[in-house]
Parts: C-alpha cells; structure tokens; sequence
C-alpha cells in the first residue's frame, strides 16, 4: 500500500462511485445488483482508508489494506474500456504468479 497514494486512491474511488447507477432509480433485481456492488465498494473503500489512517503497522494490517485495495481495483476494472478509467491509479498491491493466480508471489 505504501506505493500507492491519496491521489490515486480518490481518482479510483471517485471513478467507481460515478459508475454505479443510483439503486432508487432501478427496478427489482438491477437495483438488488446496484445495491449490493455500492455496498462492497463502500466497504472496501472505508477498509482502505481506514488501514491507511490506522497507526498500528504489522503484517496483518498491509494484507487487509492489500486486500481491500485490490478489491476496489477488480471493481473498477469492471469498467476498464471506460474512456475515463484511472490506469496509473488502478494498480494492483501484489503480482500475482501466472502458474498460480491465486497466490500472490514472493
């Protein structure tokens, strides 16, 4: 996360929440959906501001600030073909291995 700064992380926050849709103005199931990805990218965001507000340091602490992040990046890629998408500020915390993806490397 040290890499990662204040500006980029308002220009990826601010480009998320400009693309979901307000829910009041959807019906049923799109709504349910706009529900729900606002509520994991709000979550996200307040996980990521607050370990990067947090003053205690330590291992668990960089993972789950790493983890957050990196799930508010999966959900701007969502949106990656957008005009406007923030590439310098999608950037991910870890490099994941290619033979094993779900393993980030060492």
């Amino acid at each position: 996360m040290e890499r990662i700064t204040e500006g980029q992380i308002s220009r990826l926050v601010s480009f998320v929440y400009a693309r979901i849709s307000d829910a009041d103005a959807l019906q049923e199931e799109a709504r349910r959906t706009v529900t729900a990805l606002r509520l994991v990218a709000d979550k996200q965001v307040a996980a990521v501001r607050y370990f990067r507000a947090s003053p205690s340091s330590g291992a668990a602490v960089a993972e789950h600030a790493n983890a957050s992040w990196n799930l508010l990046v999966s959900i701007a890629r969502i949106w990656r073909d957008h005009s406007e998408f923030p590439i310098d500020a999608a950037m991910e915390t870890f490099d994941f291995d290619a033979e094993s993806p779900l393993m980030p490397t060492k």
